[in-house]
């Protein structure tokens, strides 16, 4: 057996070596030009005794060389790959080795100990000095350079807004959110929330001003929240204003606090006007008549209020004089409730207050009479109500050469106009919550007399919650050869529409032959085409079956559609359209059809 070894030399510590200059400060080192002129740059003197530092590792290593060419003697190795039984004195021989090893193991051990500690050290000092170094190459970052002018040019590719229907007609940063908008931009550097807040006005000019304060707002105190929109303000720097302001059902007295300050805020800058949208309480309509003949520069507003049924109707004047303004979309608003605006410039109207049947209509036939510029029409209930006697209708019809959209739930209304120029048409009576309302079959006849007085050419039609009966609206599509897209929906559907509606796919499968070329005999230019059935409830649906899928894959083929959407919903209810069928109309995708088929929550 090998002799003990002796102990390794206390100088193993020289792996240690010195490296306290990583923590101590810069020292100050001269270097010469080629010049030989002297200058002087902050960096750290090295001493680093890397060859002393080699020898000493090369020496701690060959102390241990000895155990690379120890070996098991020959009658132990013998017996190591035997499973004979040791003799005495190989049991004697045994135990002084392993005690050998212990002690060798203790000898060694230390030394990695030591060596694991130097490691750590260095690398939490390499950690160190990597931090500097990112440190320093911050500082020497272009950005840091680059002339405020053209950071101010960059900063202002990040002002993208993009109107999100879903949540609203004007989008814009949050006021009362510290990290949307330039209130971000503003966080990272001094520099920055200079060239922010004094030199991209047009970053602050899209806003959005929502109370009470959701989660993570700091906007709680009054005081707080109305600086904060004060501050927005000034940062404008007189530019003109797009923003929503929005008041969702104040929960507390600071909340009602802070929506009079920021809406009397709002009112002061009203000079400033472009596109406002306002989600108001009936209390502040009243606030609103300050700003009348001071909103020169609004062309978009969009007003809407909750319901109160015991506000007492005061004519809203604040929009009286505003000669720029040609977008203005009412929701919510009493109806009898008289709203004064221009109508020269007028190119959108849209009236979704709650429905007090026909008794408007000559309200509407003046405004389609004095609007030269009005391309678009919404005329319909938001809520169900019962319907009102009707009114006599006007000896002729109010002509508008300009109207290409119109949306309405009014039969009488369709009979007073004359629009040669409309394009779209959207029938509809809008469902609220788990009411329906259906509007009698009466409006398509109404339909189809406007487009044979107007000689218009409709390019989409949709028809939505509207009793579908006889022949009424294939009459229509006959008129409308060039109709491309066709949408019809119902939220509750009901047994009555069945008939109808098999008329309507029986007559979108006819085809004509003409000079040797099959073709459908309506609406041959249709490419898109949307049928959604919900609320079917136990009943059999037998509009759906194999003649529906017959037609839409003849439609398909034949080269003209190129989108379907096609949603049936219901519970407990029946069908014959088989699995064949769904498979038929399924494999469409792969001819290039765009599907969306979805059956009682499933899509297909």
């Amino acid at each position: 057996m090998h002799p003990r070894h002796n102990d390794p030399d206390i100088g193993l510590l020289l792996v240690l070596v010195n490296t306290a200059w990583l923590v101590n400060p810069l020292f100050q080192t001269e270097k010469r030009d080629l010049r030989g002129k002297s200058t002087r740059r902050p960096c750290a003197t090295l001493t680093f005794p890397m060859e002393s530092l080699g020898a000493s590792l090369d020496q701690l290593v060959a102390n241990f060389d000895w155990i690379s060419n120890f070996n098991h003697s020959y009658d132990l190795n013998a017996l190591l790959h035997s499973n004979d039984s040791p003799s005495p004195l190989q049991s004697v021989n045994l135990e002084i080795a392993i005690d050998n090893m212990e002690y060798i193991s203790g000898k060694i051990q230390p030394v990695l100990d030591l060596l694991g500690d130097a490691v750590v050290s260095l690398e939490a000092h390499m950690s160190r000095v990597r931090s500097f170094q990112r440190d320093y190459q911050v500082m020497l970052s272009p950005i840091r350079r680059v002339p405020v002018e053209v950071l101010t040019e960059i900063l202002s590719y990040t002002w993208t807004v993009a109107d999100n229907t879903e949540k609203g007609h004007v989008s814009g940063f949050n006021v009362f959110l510290g990290r949307e908008g330039p209130w971000l931009l503003g966080q990272v550097c001094r520099r920055w929330r200079g060239v922010v807040s004094t030199l991209c006005p047009w970053l602050w000019t899209t806003m959005s001003i929502s109370i009470p304060c959701r989660n993570g707002m700091r906007c709680r105190n009054p005081k707080y929240a109305v600086k904060m929109l004060r501050h927005a303000l000034e940062c404008t720097r007189g530019r003109l204003l797009d923003f929503r302001f929005e008041v969702h059902s104040p929960r507390s007295a600071k909340d009602c606090e802070i929506v009079g300050r920021c809406f009397n805020l709002m009112l002061g800058q009203s000079v400033r006007w472009r596109r406002a949208e306002l989600k108001i309480p009936p209390s502040l309509l009243r606030s609103l008549s300050r700003i009348c003949g001071k909103i020169d520069f609004l062309t978009d507003v969009y007003l809407q209020c909750e319901r109160q049924t015991d506000y007492q109707p005061v004519p809203i004047t604040a929009f009286e004089i505003a000669p720029r303004l040609k977008n203005i979309h009412l929701k919510g608003i009493h109806p009898e409730v008289e709203i004064l605006f221009p109508t020269a410039n007028l190119v959108s109207f849209c009236d979704g207050r709650f429905f007090l049947g026909d008794q408007f209509n000559p309200v509407y036939t003046r405004i389609v009479k004095s609007s030269p510029k009005l391309l678009s029409l919404t005329y319909h209930n938001y809520t169900i109500s019962s319907w009102h006697p009707t009114f006599p209708l006007p000896p002729s019809r109010v002509t508008s050469q300009s109207i290409q959209t119109l949306s309405v739930s009014s039969a009488d209304f369709l009979r007073t106009i004359d629009v040669p120029a409309l394009r779209e048409v959207v029938l509809i009576a809008p469902n609220e919550g788990d009411d329906v309302m259906c509007l009698p079959s009466d409006i398509i006849t109404a339909l189809s007399e406007l487009i044979q007085h107007s000689h218009c050419s409709l390019t989409r039609l949709s028809v939505i919650n509207v009793t579908v009966n006889g022949n009424k609206l294939p009459s229509v599509l006959r008129l409308t050869p060039c109709l491309e897209q066709l949408f019809v929906k119902f939220h509750q559907w009901t047994r009555n529409n069945g008939p109808g509606m098999k008329v309507l796919v029986e007559s979108l499968a006819e085809t004509v032959t003409r000079n040797e070329r099959v073709r459908h005999s309506i609406i041959p230019s249709l490419t898109s085409l949307g049928i959604e059935l919900k609320g079917i409830v136990h009943t059999h649906n037998s509009l759906v079956d194999a003649k529906l899928v017959a037609m839409i894959v003849s439609r398909h083929l034949s080269g003209g559609l190129k989108k379907l959407v096609l949603h049936l919903h219901g519970n407990y209810w029946s069908h014959n359209m088989s699995l064949y069928n769904r498979m038929e109309l399924q494999s469409l995708r792969e001819k290039g059809l765009l599907l969306n088929f979805a059956m009682d929550g499933q899509v297909l």
